[in-house]
């Protein structure tokens, strides 16, 4: 019977850290001494000096950080006489507004619930702790997880430094505060505040900006743990979806995906997080970014096997212009496509193909259409008989050479983008060019038809004309 009263008595000190609990333990203090079987200290039935002796309040005060009123011996500051004779007490003030004597708090737009419903207690023993502000627990352990244990921080496998060691207050105000959350500060200038070199860098990486680095930190990742590094809401390229809709959109419906959208990571290989000196957060030049990954041969779904272009531009020193500009995505989109090869527009893939201007799209975004549409190519191409237009005479009939059949797309060792061989039929036989210049012109012995000479210098034909010398031989044969 007496241990099931010292439980009850017991659990109940527990609950009450404030002047209540004293209290109780002033009136059955001396019911402790007689079922331990000791002699309990007489009550006292008048008032007196001092409230701690050996059997009465004797830990009060004791604590490593100790209440001013405790530690100067002022009970009375918090705690009056309700009967003297009966020795019996009550808190001077109801608790919500007792602490509010001494300790003035500015409340400000959000408050801490326990402020606000004047439950300082929770928090803080109104005697004496042996943590830092009087706290009832390890502010670096339970204190604070003591209620939001619903967040689940533990389980997750990336913390958040403060949250990791505790330390809550370095971003939330203990009591009360002007943002949400009860942040010590704006949410972006918080995060900088440990994060700002990280973000900031370079002062020129700040020229191109991801947004949710100026709207929102949290936008992508959570300010106390993840599953996911970084602390992540999520991974990418889930985690960049959910904003750029329309990507994700096109990735679900499109015939042809660059295979880099679909790895680990994602749009991270390509792309800046926070901020970069270049357009769209590119991490780097795009030769430099696309030949980190093209600096090997590559299998595709299909069977094909993409060209190890860094292999191919460093061994051949002529490269195509969007290559000597960084621009790879003139000709390739660089997410999702309907052609071969991501290609922006058409470009015929065979060796022979009728000409239209559609059929060429993807030359003509920098090519004029002049030339191969203009019979006469003065001024317009080096690549001529006298006037006689000879891109004309090549592409611009029925059964026209493709743009392919002469010219690599990328880079070559010879002028002109002229290539050493090209693929020729269905078992792709490599058809030589074997393409060479002259001061004034140039000549070619391919495998389609006999070594032939241009000379961009008009040539009278016997005094009478002024018809470029060769244009009947370019513009008949069963050849051309």
């Amino acid at each position: 019977m007496a241990d099931k009263l010292i439980d009850s008595i017991r659990r109940r000190a527990t609950m009450r850290r404030c002047g209540v609990a004293c209290l109780w333990i002033v009136l059955v203090a001396g019911g402790f001494g007689q079922l331990r079987g000791e002699t309990p200290e007489p009550r006292p039935t008048t008032k007196t000096d001092t409230c701690q002796s050996v059997n009465c309040h004797a830990g009060v005060g004791t604590s490593k950080v100790t209440h001013g009123p405790v530690a100067q011996g002022k009970c009375e500051a918090c705690h009056e006489y309700l009967s003297e004779s009966q020795h019996t007490f009550k808190l001077t003030l109801p608790g919500d507004q007792l602490c509010q004597t001494c300790h003035t708090l500015e409340h400000r737009d959000v408050i801490h619930a326990p402020v606000e419903q004047g439950r300082c207690t929770q928090c803080h023993d109104p005697h004496g702790s042996d943590y830092q502000m009087m706290l009832v627990d390890d502010p670096t352990r339970g204190l604070c997880v003591s209620c939001h244990k619903q967040d689940g921080f533990s389980q997750k496998k990336f913390k958040h430094g403060p949250v990791a060691s505790g330390a809550c207050i370095l971003c939330h105000e203990p009591h009360s505060s002007w943002e949400p959350s009860l942040l010590v500060d704006k949410p972006q200038a918080l995060c900088l505040t440990c994060h700002g070199q990280d973000l900031k860098g370079d002062p020129g990486q700040q020229r191109h900006t991801h947004a949710p680095v100026k709207d929102g930190c949290t936008d992508c990742h959570d300010a106390h743990a993840s599953d996911f590094q970084y602390q992540l809401n999520q991974e990418a390229p889930g985690l960049c979806f959910s904003c750029h809709t329309q990507i994700q959109e096109q990735l679900a419906g499109a015939p042809v995906v660059h295979g880099a959208m679909t790895e680990s990571g994602g749009c991270l290989g390509c792309h800046a997080p926070h901020n970069s000196p270049l357009p769209k957060l590119q991490r780097a030049d795009q030769t430099q970014m696309c030949l980190s990954c093209h600096d090997k041969p590559i299998q595709t779904e299909d069977g094909r096997t993409l060209t190890d272009m860094a292999e191919l531009l460093a061994d051949n020193p002529d490269h195509h212009g969007p290559i000597r500009e960084d621009s790879c995505t003139v000709c390739h989109q660089p997410h999702t496509g309907d052609r071969a090869n991501m290609l922006v527009k058409d470009y015929p893939p065979q060796f022979y193909a009728p000409f239209t201007i559609e059929r060429y799209g993807l030359c003509f975004t920098c090519h004029q259409p002049d030339l191969v549409e203009d019979r006469h190519g003065k001024g317009l191409t080096r690549f001529r008989e006298g006037e006689l237009n000879l891109h004309w005479v090549h592409v611009n009939q029925k059964k026209g050479r493709t743009c392919r059949a002469c010219h690599e797309v990328h880079a070559s060792r010879n002028p002109f983008h002229i290539r050493d061989s090209v693929p020729f039929g269905d078992s792709d036989w490599l058809l030589e060019i074997k393409f060479q210049t002259t001061p004034t012109g140039g000549s070619c012995s391919p495998g389609c038809h006999d070594t032939r000479s241009y000379t961009r210098e008009a040539v009278q034909a016997g005094g009478a004309t002024d018809k470029p010398a060769g244009e009947t031989a370019y513009n008949t044969g069963g050849s051309q």
